[in-house]
């Protein structure tokens, strides 16, 4: 019930507020604390129903947290939207405030708001992926669902949130789960045309999900035909053929890759039969030496192809077969859904039970323990709306393998009214998602101490997430950044090159730059043998007038190797480039990341960024050569002192000019 203040409140400071409520709106902490000690209660409300705390930890006033928590401040009190201070402090990625709020009992993170959205589904909607590894560290479930049943992975793919996609697949977030309507992630990714997210969705094994119907009977292939998308389509199509022919949903990570290797082996084929038998007789040592620049540039390019670029981490998305399962529509009953569902987490915990000759990790265990309390929920609320409707009480249990788990016990049943008995239920769930919550957050810490994650545990606490990649669990270095395409941290990190599907970074940078060194050289070299087929061939079959008599066939030939040079034309201009940006980078000591984004520490080097060049400040023949030394010899000892960390850039503090 809200309280209200009826007379503005004087205070020393000369603010009368009307409630403590509104002088926290006015981020004036001195007359918090002075109407605090007048004896005003922390949880009066204003005319929104906000309190005290709602404001105090979205204006991040981390001084006012003790003393209105002492004083009584409750963070489950709701506001006329139905939102508590623990989702105004998610919004706010306050985790302190989380934190002192929670600290004594963790299950007040899982609170909902009118629409049964939690902290966590919250944060998922507004892609705010680090404070969701804070909530995950203290015990919340992955797959907590709203009330119609959505998880934080479906609204992610419904908004398009790569970031938070990409960190709820690192950790595991189930594709298969259905909403209340039969949807499945990739059903809202399709919606709404979200093509990046559907890309992850495919490396973790949502192709076996493309012919799987929601409750309407629409398949995500239908939706997009529906929507006249015919280009995902086709692209569905490819990584269903793809994935029976060879077991993966594609080839090579980026379609530009599969395209640069079709264009070398069409040079290849207009050089062997056409320009070499041509120019072989007089000019054999040109077709050596093209033959070996392309089969060089090739192998680099295999080599970059598979290459670490500096990986800092190991790769956190894995594939979720375990939990598709041989056929996954047969594990979704539109009849019983969500008792379905719930026995298909027990199928999988049988599964995992033979095939890790029943060593399961703790982790794994209570994670799905946890699950089935989100479905336990949704049958409460199902009984409930039963009850009002009049259509009686039924007994909710999970037909999960013959192992029937009430939801509401037969103790519950025998006695008492209806309402009762559910509300009984209901408070015996939520004590047993205290439990879980406390139980999973204590063994998802141990799990990462015990891979010596304690300097990452310790930022994330804290909320010092620009020091830390929470998608790879590992702790920034200061040249260091996450690749989106590769879900990866790359040290070093130069760019993401779409034509060898891979990265390049401080591992393989000198294969890369080799790469496209001996590429440019081939395509070079091309032109000097369409020279010698011309002086060769063209020229002569001219003066014969054999090319003039009117025959397609022998002007064919010539022809396409007049296109083919045409259209080399387009690849020498681009790798031509490349080489010299690279070649610009490599001097002065950065990578085309820096150069692009020119975050803080090229900042603390470059004290002026303007201009096409500015990058070329202080150049000189002999620091380049330094530079160039350093990158052939992958030495970056002297990274620290060139990009001077420990200096102010303008007057800022270090510590604001982290990495975005």
């Amino acid at each position: 019930m809200k309280s209200y203040v009826p007379n503005p409140v004087p205070c020393s400071n000369g603010g009368r507020y009307a409630s403590i409520a509104e002088a926290a709106a006015q981020q004036n902490p001195q007359a918090v604390v002075e109407m605090l000690s007048q004896g005003h209660k922390a949880e009066y409300q204003d005319s929104d129903g906000n309190t005290a705390l709602h404001y105090a930890v979205w204006f991040r006033l981390d001084s006012l947290l003790t003393p209105l928590l002492e004083r009584g401040a409750r963070p489950d009190i709701p506001n006329n939207s139905g939102e508590c201070a623990i989702h105004w402090a998610a919004n706010s990625s306050n985790v302190i405030a989380l934190d002192a709020m929670t600290k004594a009992n963790r299950a007040l993170l899982s609170i909902r708001n009118h629409d049964g959205f939690t902290a966590f589904l919250l944060s998922a909607q507004s892609d705010n992926c680090p404070v969701m590894e804070w909530l995950y560290l203290k015990g919340v479930g992955l797959e907590e669902q709203d009330d119609c049943g959505r998880t934080a992975l479906q609204w992610a793919c419904h908004k398009g949130n790569k970031k938070t996609v990409q960190w709820l697949l690192s950790r595991s977030a189930s594709i298969v789960h259905r909403d209340g309507e039969g949807m499945t992630a990739l059903h809202h990714a399709v919606l709404q045309g979200h093509t990046l997210v559907l890309e992850m969705l495919m490396e973790v094994g949502a192709v076996h999900l493309l012919d799987v119907p929601d409750n309407a009977g629409k398949t995500p292939i239908e939706l997009a035909m529906r929507q006249g998308k015919r280009p995902l389509v086709l692209a569905f199509r490819k990584c269903q053929v793809f994935n029976f022919l060879f077991g993966r949903p594609h080839i090579f990570q980026t379609n530009y890759a599969g395209l640069f290797v079709c264009c070398a082996v069409y040079n290849i084929i207009i050089f062997a039969f056409v320009i070499a038998p041509a120019i072989a007789a007089r000019n054999p040592e040109a077709v050596l030496i093209w033959s070996m620049l392309m089969g060089l540039s090739l192998l680099l390019w295999v080599q970059c192809l598979f290459s670490d670029p500096g990986w800092l981490q190991r790769r956190t998305i894995h594939s979720q077969s375990q939990l598709l399962g041989d056929d996954p529509a047969r594990a979704f009953d539109v009849q019983q859904p969500i008792e379905s569902q719930m026995a298909h987490c027990d199928s999988i915990l049988q599964h995992l039970t033979w095939t890790c000759d029943g060593e399961i990790p703790e982790v794994t265990k209570l994670e799905l323990e946890q699950n089935k309390y989100n479905y336990q929920r949704h049958l409460l609320q199902e009984a409930q709306k039963r009850l009002k409707e009049g259509c009686g009480l039924r007994d909710p249990r999970s037909p999960a393998l013959g192992e029937s788990q009430p939801l509401i016990a037969s103790n519950f049943i025998d006695g008492g009214s209806r309402q009762a008995q559910l509300d009984r239920a209901t408070v015996a769930l939520h004590e047993r998602e205290r439990a879980a919550v406390e139980n999973l957050g204590h063994a998802r810490v141990e799990h990462l101490l015990t891979q010596g994650a304690v300097e990452y545990l310790t930022l994330v606490n804290k909320g010092d997430f620009k020091k830390v990649c929470v998608i790879c669990r590992t702790v920034r270095k200061f040249r260091s950044h996450h690749c989106n395409e590769q879900g990866r941290c790359v040290d070093r990190m130069d760019h993401h090159c779409p034509w060898i599907g891979n990265s390049v970074g401080l591992g393989n940078q000198r294969s890369f730059f080799s790469f496209i060194s001996v590429l440019l050289a081939a395509l070079l070299y091309f032109y000097y043998t369409v020279f010698l087929y011309a002086v060769d061939k063209v020229f002569p079959d001219i003066s014969r007038g054999s090319l003039t008599s009117g025959c397609l066939g022998a002007e064919l030939l010539p022809t396409l190797v007049l296109i083919t040079a045409a259209f080399d034309a387009v690849w020498v201009y681009f790798v031509g480039m490349l080489v010299g940006r690279t070649t610009a980078n490599m001097m002065v000591n950065l990578t085309a990341y820096e150069v692009l984004v020119r975050p803080s520490h090229v900042l603390r080097r470059f004290p002026k960024t303007r201009g096409a060049y500015w990058y070329l400040q202080g150049f000189g023949i002999r620091s380049a050569l330094y530079n160039v030394i350093r990158f052939w010899t992958l030495d970056d000892s002297g990274d620290a002192v060139a990009f001077r960390r420990t200096q102010e850039v303008h007057g800022k503090p270090s510590h604001l000019m982290e990495e975005p």
